[in-house]
């Protein structure tokens, strides 16, 4: 193959096909899932402003415990929440055109218990192989004897569970608070509700317990930095128990507590962060993903007894792995993905034993241009060692040599990991040598790590990694100098690159910065996410207005000396658009060049195909003027022809 057929699509990049939210059946034969096929955009006006609006082409569909080919249970393309067995195995519920409804799971005619759009906590809407495990806790769930359904809506600024009988003769309020409620669970005997909520200030959380015959609530947990990983709680099949994830320890770790509350005992303990988790169905056993034994950002499947608290390892597998289901005959069904695969279903015997696939969804093209990166330790100025991935072409040769891009992740409470990231594989096949920092303020290396950009770390701690990044790009072997160091991001990555480039302008020989927060003074004010920037400043910045102002780009716009590209969406809510105009116009006056674009309609980030392919396109001729060597076909001026 030659370097061009190395390049990814834009399909490859933002893929329009997925499959989520299995579910497996009662019986452990068979497991219902989402198949997107493909993704309608379109641009619709709302009130003084026009949006674009995204809506899957997806159907229902069965697949065996064998991973026989898949049957769809529909065809009209317009099914793509999650479906949720009752528990005799006969019906399938889910929320399709804003009604919650109810199909046998043979197929058959559609039943309505409930008018109105569901509400889907955000690990709902998410397919990261981080939450899949999760997920299911905000999905519709049916009574253990299988007569009601519980389900969440949300009107303005609160979150309310409702129960419906299966008939849907029956309806009525079970829950109100101010805030969201992410996730809940029926006790065994379906007396009581499990629910996980967040505070209004989204900082908070809280586990409670909620009577089904009275409404009554008891408050057992508070969760503290909710950011990090967002708590769970589930309860053991003998309704004894209940275990949960928190953070309390400083990592996300597994805890046990009875149902009568009190304080919870540690399950497993470590400096590492334990995820996802299902119980064995006699409640024995509890199986995780985890960052145990790893030397990097993956993780394995883990089995712990409940009972002793001793884990055993399950999965040596490179990549994410997610636990979904733990069957009857004592076999575990995961999802996996890896650098070099978007994700697919396995199963393993619980006992120990070969994983096996069931499903293949990277077409072997795709495979040949993806890279597995290279996880490495960056030293900062201050002593300690920044997590990083390396990212090089798939052609990468011995004795060559790339210009570096220090790209930067958003949040910042994110985390690069060993996953399927197609846009650093793309980045890299244009001839670079990509390098990843998880800076502080990542999450998956403590909860002191995350908060340690709050308050007076704010564009301090986060950017002094950033820029340690960037003398450690200079150290490589395989790095060509000639024309410096890119630096580039989205978000909270496009703020640091503004923060870099203003602060240490001679750092980096050009930027590109997408929907970059510029002005913390109109950011924090404007923006829809105003609870989690408070959290960032330490305060509002009428309280922090010097902190707001020595923390935005905008105040060191005239050291600019790195040409720059910058787009932003026009209807961004999460990073005001009102504040990037000031920037670009100060940023121009000091004559270094600046390509700036903003795309109509769009939001914190681009959907319309044609503007996801725009942004590639003119990062990738953006680097390639400013970083790649010149030669006789690049760059042309004037009349400047080839002979």
């Amino acid at each position: 193959m030659s370097i061009t057929e190395y390049q990814l699509s834009l399909n490859e990049i933002y893929p329009r096909q997925a499959t989520y939210g299995y579910q497996l059946a009662p019986d452990g034969r068979r497991l219902s899932f989402v198949l997107q096929r493909d993704k309608n955009v379109e641009e619709i006006a709302e009130k003084d402003h026009r949006k674009i609006r995204v809506t899957p082409l997806a159907d229902l569909c069965l697949i065996s415990s064998e991973g026989i080919y898949p049957q769809p249970l529909t065809d009209s393309g317009n099914f793509f929440n999650p479906a949720v067995w009752s528990p005799d195995g006969k019906w399938l519920a889910f929320e399709h055109e804003e009604r919650l409804q109810i199909m046998p799971s043979v197929g058959g005619r559609l039943r309505t218990l409930y008018k109105g759009g569901l509400y889907h906590p955000p690990a709902v809407q998410a397919t990261s192989t981080v939450v899949a495990g999760d997920a299911y806790l905000g999905y519709p769930r049916w009574s253990p004897d299988g007569n009601s359904i519980l389900f969440a809506i949300r009107e303005e600024s609160q979150t309310m569970l409702r129960l419906v009988s299966v008939d849907g003769r029956l309806q009525r309020e079970l829950f109100r608070m101010d805030g969201y409620i992410i996730g809940w669970d029926w006790s065994p005997d379906g007396d009581k509700i499990l629910i996980t909520t967040r505070g209004e200030n989204g900082w908070v959380g809280n586990i409670r317990l909620v009577d089904v015959e009275t409404g009554e609530t008891l408050a057992l947990w508070e969760e503290d930095n909710y950011e990090y990983q967002k708590p769970v709680a589930v309860w053991t099949p003998d309704g004894a128990s209940i275990i949960l994830r928190s953070n309390r320890s400083g990592w996300a770790k597994l805890w046990i507590a009875t149902a009568e509350g009190g304080d919870p005992k540690p399950l497993t303990s470590g400096d590492w962060d334990d995820y996802a988790f299902r119980l064995s169905p006699e409640g024995g056993q509890v199986v995780y993903a985890s960052r145990a034994g790893q030397v990097g950002s993956g993780d394995d499947l883990w089995v712990a007894s409940l009972s002793d608290k001793k884990s055993k390892r399950l999965t040596t597998h490179l990549g994410l792995n997610s636990p979904l289901a733990w069957t009857k005959d004592g076999l575990i069904y995961y999802w996996h993905s890896s650098p070099t695969e978007p994700g697919d279903l396995w199963v393993a015997p619980a006992n120990g034993g070969e994983a096996r696939r069931l499903t293949w969804s990277a077409p072997l093209a795709l495979e040949r241009k993806l890279r597995a990166p290279e996880e490495v330790w960056i030293p900062n100025n201050e002593g300690m060692q920044i997590p990083a991935l390396i990212y090089r072409p798939v052609y990468y040769q011995e004795g060559q040599h790339y210009p570096p891009i220090i790209w930067i992740h958003g949040g910042p409470t994110m985390d690069a990991r060993i996953d399927f990231t197609p846009y650093h594989s793309w980045l890299a096949n244009q001839g670079y040598i990509v390098i990843i920092p998880n800076f502080r303020g990542s999450t998956g290396h403590g909860v002191a790590y995350m908060a340690a950009v709050s308050g007076d770390g704010l564009g301090r701690n986060d950017l002094n990694d950033v820029l340690a990044a960037g003398r450690f790009a200079r150290t490589l072997p395989d790095i060509d100098l000639n024309r410096g160091v890119g630096v580039g991001g989205r978000s909270w990555g496009g703020y640091l690159t503004l923060m870099a480039i203003t602060q240490a302008p001679n750092d980096f020989s050009c930027a590109v910065a997408g929907a970059a927060i510029a002005d913390w003074r109109i950011q924090q004010s404007q923006t829809e996410v105003r609870y989690y920037d408070r959290w960032l400043v330490d305060g509002w910045i009428y309280e922090r207005i010097e902190r707001a102002t020595e923390r935005s780009p905008v105040s060191y716009v005239e050291r600019i000396q790195a040409p720059l590209f910058i787009f932003h969406g026009e209807e961004d809510r999460d990073v005001p658009f009102a504040q990037i105009g000031s920037f670009v116009e100060r940023a121009r006056q000091t004559g270094v060049d600046i390509e700036y674009k903003t795309y109509p309609a769009e939001e914190h980030s681009n959907r319309k195909p044609e503007n996801q392919q725009d942004v590639l396109d003119r990062t990738r001729n953006f680097f390639q003027r400013h970083l790649q060597p010149w030669n006789l076909l690049d760059n042309p001026c004037g009349n400047q022809v080839q002979y």
